[in-house]
This record gives structure tokens, C-alpha cells and sequence, in this order.
């Protein structure tokens, strides 16, 4: 501060002498030049002589800094909503393709036990169904004795009761198969999977049912089998315990998992469905024999079938057995292509004596399957005391004129009783029997020690 007075000093000092100042204005002018603000170039002196003028003394200013200038407020901008990028245009990916039921190739040269995919049988063709297909549909005709159920509101069709006053009842129904049907199995609503009514894409369901008149039904049931690739008939008669709609169901799913290209046909006699109804169900069998007969010849005549298939289980084979003898009896010569007895609740002496002898000229093969883990035949020998055919071991009934194919040791549930549609194994023999007409060596059973044909080799 003393060199910048200094340098104030010299300039006013002049003016005393010249000017004329007064002294005490150049002193007044002396001061303010001491307490202005310092000028921000302070490294040059400047030899003009500036012009004085009175003011009031400034603030000093530290490091002033222009003031930026505001920019006016924008105008409002609406929100911007950010959205994805366009994904890009994929083709989509074809629906992943169900692995249908298995069924069974011709073993092979090197003794190799093969299954396949049904529809891909050797020289069975196949009708392809289009993609968006939800289900499966198989059309079962069918005949029954039993009582039309014509309560208002049912589902039921037709009850356990015997159709005494009228004739015997005809139809067709269409049964759907589930695309992720398994083998053996209908599939069910179950309530632990939360599941309380019928759903085609899951389950095994009657889609419709038509009633027809005698003439209509064998009508249809022939020019059907004439229009499918193999014109050819499996009939299916279900046992003891089992409901109208579950034996159609039963039989939509045997002509499924074996690929049959023919017609699909059941017979239903007047089952109670009750596990409590034995004696009944066996008193209603007996009752169904002469009806089937009629059925049975009622098809060979008036139908241009080629082969007529015939598989019955439990309960069901005593009512085939009889009626196949009665039209023996009858003199009707029945030609049925393959007759199957699968866990046939029949006595055993009764069927060697009196019915095997009839059969050899009804059917071109007899097969029958046995089991000695068959709970549902134990207790069917306890309440008869005598031997049932169905069941193997040291009883096990080797005829000449029928195949005896032992399956114990396949079906580890608890009754053991429905192996002849529930196992693949039992389904495989089954196929290669009826569908490639192949013998017991060639289907690659074994011989057994009292002559039967056994799973041994083949069992899971």
C-alpha cells in the first residue's frame, strides 16, 4: 500500500502547484486515491494523467466474479415413456412333438428285445392328424344288456341293471386320448391333483355316444371296417367291477396303444361296479351268456369283416368262454382270428372238460394269460374252493390247443389283476400276437418248465 500512495501521491503533488488548489481538496483527493479498490493490472504505470472526479467510495470487491446469465426457464416437456427396442422377428419354434405310446417292431435278427412309436408299426398306416390337434380320438361301437339309465341329469348312459324287457342296446362313441397319453393307463381326473372334471387334453373321455337301431350299428361297424386300413375288428369285454363308461374307455385305450387299424368294439354286460357286488356281477355274467352269442354271431353274419380280434378279462372270459361253447352247441361255426383270455376268473376243471373242446374250431388262436401274484383270483378260488384258471404256479393249466403265457412277476400292484392293459410288456406280446400274427419263439417268450411261455427274459 505504501508504493500504490506513493504513486497517488505524485500525481496530486503537480496539482498544488499549477492548480491552485486549495490544499485541503488535494489532501480530500489524496485520501479517496488511498482507499480505492486496486486495479487488477498492477504491473504498469500509466504516465497520463487521469481525470479526478469526486465519488463515493466503492466496497472492495475479492475476486469478483461475472454473474452467469440465468437462461429463461424451459418450457414443460412432456415425460418421455421409454419403450423396448422391437425384438426381432424370429420364426416360431414348432411345437415340441409328444412322444406317442410305444408300441412293438418284430424282434429282431440278433435277438434284441425293440419297441418303437406307435404308428410307426412295420406296414400299419397311419392317419396324420394336424398340429393344432389338442387330442387323440378314437370311435368305440359298442353292444350291452344293460338297462338304459333314462335318469334325468345323469352322465351314465346306461347302469348295472339287466335290459330284461327290451332288446339289446347299439351305438358308437368317440373317445379322446390324451397327447401325453402313457401306455397302459387311463388317464383320470385325480382329485390330489386338484383335478374335478373331465378335460380331453387330460384325460380319457366319452366325447360323444349315438344310439342305433340292430340294422344301423352292424351297417356302420361294416362299412367302417372296409374304409380303415385294415378291415379288421378287436372286441373288448371287460370284468367284474367295471362301469359302462370305463369299459368304453378301456377299450379306446387298448385300440390306441396297439395301433389297431380296424374298427374298436366292446361288449358291456350289466356290471355293479362295486367291489361288494361279486356274487351279483357273477349272477349277471351268467345271465349276459346268451346275449353275447347272439353278438358274436350277429357280427360274423352281417358284416364283411375279415378278422374279427377278441380279448376278455377276468369275469368277462367265463361270459366269452360260454358263449363261444353255446354256438358250438348251437351249430354255428364262429371264425374268430385271435381269442384272448386275460386273468380269466373260470374254474380250471370246468374249462379243461367242458369248454376247451368246443373252442378248436371257433377261433384260429387261443392265448391265455396267467399270473400267480393275481390277488383278485386268490380271492376268487377262496370263495369258489377250486382252482381258477387265471392263476399260475404248480396249478398252472397247460392245454393242448391254447397258449399258456405266464406273467407273474409283471404287475406289482396290489390287486395284480390288470396287467393284460396296464403293463407294456403284457401290451408288447399283445401287439406282436395280434397285430404281426407272430408265435410265442418269434415274440420271444421263453419256454417254461410245465409248457407255458414265459416273460422272463422281457420283464421290468
Amino acid at each position: 500500500m505504501k508504493v500504490k500512495n506513493f504513486f497517488v501521491w505524485n500525481r496530486i503533488k503537480p496539482l498544488l502547484a499549477t492548480s491552485g488548489l486549495p490544499a485541503l481538496v488535494c489532501i480530500t483527493l489524496f485520501s479517496a486515491g488511498c482507499g480505492a479498490p486496486e486495479s487488477q493490472d498492477t504491473d504498469e504505470v500509466s504516465d497520463e494523467t487521469p481525470t479526478v472526479a469526486v465519488t463515493e467510495p466503492e466496497p472492495p470487491v475479492v475476486n469478483p466474479v461475472e454473474p452467469e446469465p440465468v437462461p429463461p426457464a424451459p418450457e414443460p416437456v412432456p415425460p418421455v415413456v421409454e419403450t423396448a427396442p422391437p425384438a426381432p422377428v424370429v420364426p416360431p419354434k414348432p411345437a415340441p412333438k409328444k412322444d406317442p405310446p410305444v408300441v412293438i417292431t418284430p424282434p429282431s435278427s440278433d435277438g434284441g428285445f425293440k419297441l418303437q412309436t406307435r404308428g410307426m408299426a412295420g406296414n400299419t398306416p397311419v392317419k396324420e392328424e394336424p398340429a393344432s390337434k389338442e387330442y387323440h380320438t378314437v370311435d368305440v361301437f359298442y353292444g350291452t344288456n344293460r338297462k338304459p339309465n333314462n335318469v334325468e341329469g345323469s352322465n351314465e348312459q346306461y347302469s348295472g341293471e339287466r335290459h330284461r324287457d327290451g332288446p339289446m342296446e347299439y351305438g358308437k362313441t368317440t373317445v379322446s386320448i390324451p397327447l401325453h397319453h402313457k401306455i397302459g393307463v387311463v388317464e383320470r381326473p385325480k382329485w390330489y391333483k386338484l383335478e374335478f372334471s373331465e378335460d380331453p387334453k387330460k384325460h380319457v373321455v366319452i366325447l360323444e355316444l349315438d344310439k342305433m337301431d340292430s340294422d344301423t350299428f352292424f351297417g356302420s361297424v361294416s362299412d367302417s371296417a372296409s374304409e380303415r386300413p385294415k378291415n379288421e375288428a378287436l372286441l373288448f369285454i371287460h370284468g367284474f367291477n367295471v362301469a359302462f363308461d370305463d369299459a368304453v374307455r378301456r377299450t379306446g385305450q387298448i385300440a390306441f396303444d396297439l395301433d389297431f387299424a380296424g374298427v374298436a368294439m366292446t361288449y358291456s354286460w350289466p356290471s355293479q361296479a362295486s367291489l361288494t357286488a361279486y356274487t351279483i356281477d357273477e349272477a349277471n355274467a351268467e345271465w349276459s351268456i346268451p346275449h353275447l352269442t347272439q353278438f358274436l354271431m350277429d357280427l360274423q353274419e352281417n358284416t364283411e369283416i375279415d378278422k374279427i380280434h377278441v380279448i376278455a378279462h377276468s369275469m368277462g372270459t367265463r361270459v366269452l368262454s360260454y358263449a363261444l361253447a353255446n354256438a358250438k352247441d348251437e351249430g354255428f361255426d364262429l371264425d374268430l382270428h385271435n381269442v384272448i383270455l386275460a386273468a380269466p376268473d373260470i374254474d380250471a376243471d370246468i374249462f379243461k372238460d367242458q369248454i376247451l373242446p368246443k373252442l378248436g374250431v371257433a377261433t384260429d388262436k387261443l392265448t391265455m394269460y396267467a399270473s400267480s401274484d393275481d390277488t383278485a383270483l386268490k380271492l376268487s378260488q377262496s370263495i369258489h374252493g377250486n382252482s381258477r384258471l387265471g392263476l399260475s404256479g404248480a396249478s398252472l393249466l397247460v392245454m393242448n390247443g391254447m397258449d399258456t403265457v405266464n406273467a407273474s412277476g409283471i404287475d406289482t400292484s396290489m390287486l395284480g389283476h390288470g396287467y393284460y392293459g396296464s403293463h407294456k410288456v403284457v401290451v408288447t406280446d399283445i401287439f406282436n400276437l395280434i397285430i404281426k400274427g407272430l408265435e410265442p419263439l418269434k415274440r420271444e417268450l421263453t419256454p417254461g418248465p410245465l409248457g407255458e411261455w414265459d416273460f422272463s427274459n422281457l420283464a421290468e
